[in-house]
């Protein structure tokens, strides 16, 4: 292990989140653009949850046993560059859709082996939080140039569209990203030779209440989100029933939840340790669900904007403390393949079935007049949420190394 690897593991953060942020933020109001039916939208942006029901755990298995894991990210994020380069090109359903579903199977399975390469070189895990903040950082940095790039078009040419620009963007920079993972530090494989298949091992691990526990809980929660990734832009652009901002304002008001995951990452591990990761994690979910109830409320607009940070608190004390409570509830030789499980329900599963349920609410409340009913859009997820984040606090109990995890 080297000495200090922490600046070049948050560097890994800070490029991963650029890739991701590049093609997905801008990519709905791009759909839309194109005369995308919301089912439409989110069957596009499902791809990445179908891609995520194998892709992870074949990747956390290849990473536990044969392939080190910076290899094999490094390649993966070099096939992925020429893909989007040619969905930029896309203005059909149906080709898009194909070349996206293949984009995410070299995609998804990245959260879960970064994760791992990250777990297995800082040594004190409590150091995680200050390292992952900069995959909230890049992730602002790319959506704040994305907001610049937009505002320069909206001046110089009102009436043309550059929302599908992003795509072309994200690929440059997966070129980036694919040719510094060959420099991370070297992560072989943890396996021992001779056993079962690490993924299906990994499936054991619901045997334990509190594992499956989160597993649940994050498949009901995960099922939520693409109301919100895949509508949010929509309906911060929408001049009739919503607040009608230009794009490149939407672009910067979506980011104010990774801006607010700039303190709150670093500040996990002390969190954790104050509240446990029971109450971390349930109130992060609570944190989603107050966001969603405000959009479905609808005004002010004032309260709207401010509401998009708590998506930061939602992203530090669920999913990243869903990492943490992963690590420590997992054996070693089995932990990328975990993480792969993880990824497989707040990825995979839930987003699933999360997209068709999302797409067909939307396209249920469209108005007569133009337009959509956001309040029973955004209605529906919030009440979800609540009742997630009730059945989390009532269920889990937390690892007894949690110092305080399991406190009621």
């Amino acid at each position: 292990m080297e000495k200090s690897p922490h600046k070049r593991l948050g560097a890994m953060f800070l490029l991963q989140n650029a890739v991701w942020g590049a093609q997905v933020v801008l990519l709905s109001g791009h759909l839309a653009e194109l005369g995308f039916s919301g089912l439409q939208i989110s069957y596009v942006l499902a791809t990445a949850s179908l891609a995520a029901l194998c892709s992870p755990l074949l990747a956390g298995w290849l990473a536990d046993r044969f392939w080190p894991a910076q290899i094999f990210a490094g390649w993966s994020y070099l096939a992925c560059a020429p893909l989007l380069w040619l969905a930029w090109l896309q203005t059909e359903f149906a080709p898009l859709w194909g070349i996206f579903l293949a984009f995410s199977l070299l995609h998804a399975p990245m959260m879960g082996l970064t994760n791992a390469i990250a777990f297995r070189h800082i040594g004190d895990m409590r150091r995680y939080g200050r390292i992952r903040v900069w995959g909230s950082i890049g992730w602002v940095g790319i959506s704040w140039l994305l907001s610049g790039y937009l505002r320069l078009w909206e001046r110089a040419a009102p009436g043309q569209s550059h929302l599908g620009d992003g795509l072309l963007i994200a690929g440059g920079l997966a070129v980036l990203m694919g040719l510094y993972c060959f420099s991370l530090p070297h992560t072989p494989p943890e396996r021992e030779k001779g056993k079962a298949l690490a993924f299906v091992e990994a499936f054991g691990l619901l045997r334990q209440r509190d594992f499956a526990v989160l597993m649940g809980v994050a498949f009901a929660v995960s099922a939520m989100s693409p109301f919100s990734y895949n509508f949010s832009f929509i309906f911060f652009v929408d001049p009739v029933h919503g607040p009608g901002f230009a794009a490149s304002s939407a672009s910067w008001i979506l980011s104010l939840g990774q801006l607010a995951e700039l303190p709150l990452i670093p500040a996990l591990g002390w969190l954790i340790a104050k509240m446990g990761l029971r109450w971390t994690v349930c109130s992060g979910i609570v944190a989603a669900a107050v966001r969603s109830l405000v959009l479905a409320w609808g005004e002010p607009v004032w309260l709207l904007v401010a509401s998009q940070a708590l998506n930061g608190y939602y992203i530090a004390c669920f999913l990243v403390a869903g990492t943490m409570v992963v690590e420590r509830l997992s054996p070693a030789d089995l932990r990328a393949s975990a993480q792969g499980l993880l990824v497989l329900c707040i990825r995979g599963l839930g987003p699933l079935l999360g997209h068709g349920l999302a797409g067909w609410v939307y396209d249920g409340n469209a108005l007569a007049g133009g337009g959509r009913d956001w309040q029973t859009i955004f209605l529906v997820p919030g009440c979800v949420l609540l009742a997630g984040a009730l059945c989390f606090w009532a269920l889990f109990r937390g690892p007894p190394a949690d110092g305080g995890a399991g406190r009621r």
